[in-house]
Parts: structure tokens; C-alpha cells; sequence
């Protein structure tokens, strides 16, 4: 193979000028055109801008993409559950059983309680008296996707567990990959992680044949009874984790920064839910920066990336962009509706990413997002108090707010 095939950018490492800016690199690497080759702390990655080449990158059906190193360590806690899973023949079965019950119509039987669940805490956020939104974020989303895989086999003590675990993976799986050791499991982790387990094998265990239960434990054994998934007790382990970490954690980080926004931005209150929430996964996505390892070589217009390569596709940097979004840093709801003219292109914006590995969650979590931003509108006036808006957390795994976000809430005027 052509040294002209392969991308090419900058030379000598780009690591310590990406870590010191972010999207600023990112956003200035394009000057080197649609895909860009670079060395990323000894990785050599091809940074993707092209949509085209984007979208050939998420639909391929994982023969030429596999897992990027900085999925590494998250594979300790999530095992073989499809979030870090590349094996083809593993995950394709296990992807069609967790799919079932978050398919956009199956979603809407969580909807009572889940309703339930944010009301329940609503009713507990101080009126008059500023507090941390995130945390208090953190508690909300994190016993609604409880309620969703364990329903009634849940209390305090087993929700004080699963936020130590994703407090744990978090801390490990963020740290600097520039001087972090990728093998040795830090003790806490380890800890964590095993009471995580313990937990969730507590619950299996008091189920049975006849009674699966109404939730995602219960569709995850009904599918090991009809064998249809290598679904042994790890697997069911597995997946559980996943969902813990990538349902919790992404809906907590958009609900916050939506709240954010919307504190800042009065203005857009009336606007609804869902072109709240899109408007906020635009400016904030979860998904910010997605990497993944090229297995083989993989053509992508006149360019090939090599095998053993890694692909970085900069998604801050795209849905920032003038060439597809008009007003591109304005919080601009009304771009999604029906007669919008500030979207250009909507093949640009891909939250839930496409192909394959698009989330399995995507249906559950809007539900999430779009009935929590209602009720919380129609419950409270609020005022962010930090006059900076928020930015994310060093190598974060879901684009969140790096610092507290405290907030004022007021009863709103017209609620009765």
C-alpha cells in the first residue's frame, strides 16, 4: 500500500496539544482537509469530518471496526455487553434480545412509572434554596433506569450500590490515558464492581421460569431460558452493567446541560420537550468525540485507513458547524420543527450515532429526557447561578459538566 493513501495531517505527536484544547484542535485540524492522519499518543487515528465517510464508518457491519483503546478499561466493568462488544457472532444475538423491550413503541410501557419516579423526586427539590442540579440529576436518572431492569427488586441500599459502581468506573475509565495504568484495577474499582455483581446475581436469583419479572432482568432470562443468546449469569451481568452505565449516565449529562440552557435561555421555555432535548443533544452530545479500531484496512472514498489504525469522529466539531447548522453556538430550538430553517443538513446530526452500534436505549432515553423536561417546566420557574456556562470533564466518557451546577428553582406562577 501508498504512503498517498493513507491520511495525512500534522506531523510528530498531537496528544499534547489535543489534551490542552480539545475542540479547539479539532476544530482547526479540518484546515487538512476531510480526513485528517495524526498520531495520538502513539495511535496513529484518522480524525473523520467527511459525512459520507462517517456514515460507511457506522454502518459497517463491525468486519472492518472494532473496539478503540479507549474502550479498554470500560470493558472491566461491562465485560462482553454490547456497548464494548465487537465480536460480531456475541453481539448481534444479545443486540436483538436487549433491543425488544426499548423498541419505540414498548418503550411507552415504562412510561407510568416513570412518571412516577421523576414526580416522586421533584417533590423532594428545594424551592427558594440554591442547590446542585447534577446531583440531584444523578439520583432521578439513575432510579429510573433501575426501575427498568430490576422493577420492584430495588431500594435505597441497592441504589447507593450501582452509584458507587458508576462513580468507580467513571474515575477509572476517565483518567488521563497519558499516564494511567490500563491493567491494574485500582482496589475501589474492584469493590465496587464485585457488590455491583452481587448484587445484581441477588436478584436473579429470586427469580424463576414463571416469574421472569416485568423489567430487563426478567427479558434478559426468559431469552437465556429460550436460548436464544449466549446469555449465561455473567452475560446477564454484562448487560445489566451496560445499561446501568450508558442509560444513566448520558440522560443524567442531557438533562443537565437542557436545564442549563433553558436557565439561561428563558426565552425557549415554551418550546416542546423534543426540540428542547434535540437542541440540547446538538450542543451537548453525550456521544462527543467516537472512536473506533480499524481492523482492516478500511476504504473510505479515495483514502484507506489502515489496519490497525484508529478512526476519531469529532461530533462537538460537526454539529457546530455553519455548513450545517445555521447560528451554529445559538440554543435554537425551533430548528427541529416541522418548518425549521436552521438545520442545512440533517445527516449531520447522529446523537444515537447510525448502523449497527446505533443505542440500543435511544427510544427509552428520549422518553426520559422529554417527560422530565415537561414535568420539571411545569413544576418551576429556575435561574442558573453560575454566570459560566458549564463545560465537560477531562477524557470524559459521556460529555458532562465538570463542576457543580447550582441552580435556584421558584414555583412556577401558572401551575395550580
Amino acid at each position: 500500500m501508498s504512503d498517498e493513501m493513507t491520511p495525512l495531517g500534522p506531523s510528530g505527536d498531537q496528544f499534547p496539544a489535543f489534551q490542552a484544547d480539545p475542540f479547539g484542535y479539532l476544530r482547526d485540524l479540518e484546515q487538512y482537509g476531510a480526513i485528517v492522519g495524526i498520531d495520538l499518543g502513539g495511535i496513529p487515528t484518522a480524525v473523520v469530518y467527511d459525512l459520507d465517510a462517517i456514515d460507511t464508518i457506522f454502518k459497517d457491519h463491525l468486519e472492518h471496526i472494532g473496539r478503540a483503546a479507549v474502550f479498554d478499561r470500560l470493558s472491566h466493568a461491562t465485560g462482553n455487553g454490547i456497548l464494548t462488544n465487537y465480536d460480531w457472532s456475541t453481539w448481534r444475538p444479545r443486540r436483538s434480545v436487549v433491543g425488544v423491550p426499548l423498541r419505540a413503541r414498548a418503550v411507552s410501557h415504562f412510561s407510568d412509572r416513570m412518571v412516577h419516579i421523576i414526580e416522586q423526586e421533584l417533590d423532594g427539590w428545594p424551592v427558594d434554596t440554591p442547590f446542585d442540579l447534577y446531583e440531584n440529576l444523578r439520583v432521578v436518572t439513575l432510579r429510573v433506569v433501575a426501575d427498568l431492569l430490576f422493577s420492584s427488586d430495588i431500594d435505597a441500599t441497592s441504589i447507593d450500590t450501582i452509584a458507587t459502581a458508576v462513580a468507580e468506573i467513571h474515575k477509572w475509565a476517565e483518567a488521563d490515558p497519558s499516564n494511567a495504568d490500563l491493567e491494574h484495577e485500582p482496589e475501589t474499582f474492584r469493590v465496587a464492581i464485585n457488590a455491583l455483581h452481587a448484587l445484581i446475581d441477588e436478584i436473579v436469583a429470586t427469580r424463576t421460569s414463571e416469574t421472569p419479572g416485568d423489567d430487563m432482568i426478567g427479558v434478559l432470562l426468559t431469552a437465556q431460558q429460550d436460548g436464544l443468546a449466549s446469555l449465561d449469569a455473567t452475560g446477564i451481568r454484562d448487560e445489566a452493567v451496560t445499561l446501568i452505565l450508558a442509560g444513566h449516565d448520558t440522560v443524567t449529562n442531557a438533562l443537565s446541560f437542557a436545564v442549563d440552557l433553558l436557565g439561561r435561555n428563558p426565552g425557549a421555555r415554551h418550546h416542546h420537550p423534543r426540540h428542547i432535548v434535540d437542541e440540547t443533544l446538538r450542543l451537548y452530545p453525550p456521544v462527543h468525540l467516537t472512536a473506533k479500531a480499524i481492523m482492516l484496512d478500511l476504504q473510505l472514498g479515495n483514502v484507506v485507513i489502515p489496519s490497525g489504525w484508529e478512526v476519531l469522529i469529532p461530533e462537538w466539531t460537526i454539529y457546530r458547524d455553519e455548513r450545517y447548522f445555521e447560528r451554529p453556538d445559538e440554543f435554537l430550538p425551533e430548528r427541529w420543527t416541522d418548518t425549521g430553517t436552521l438545520l442545512a443538513d440533517r445527516n449531520a446530526y447522529f446523537p444515537f450515532l447510525t448502523g449497527p452500534k446505533f443505542c440500543v436505549g435511544s427510544h427509552f432515553a428520549l422518553l426520559e429526557a422529554t417527560t422530565f423536561i415537561s414535568l420539571f417546566l411545569d413544576r418551576f420557574d429556575h435561574e442558573m447561578l453560575d454566570p459560566v456556562p458549564p463545560r465537560t470533564r477531562p477524557f470524559a466518557l459521556s460529555f458532562g459538566p465538570a463542576h457543580e451546577l447550582p441552580i435556584l428553582l421558584r414555583q412556577n406562577a401558572i401551575r395550580p
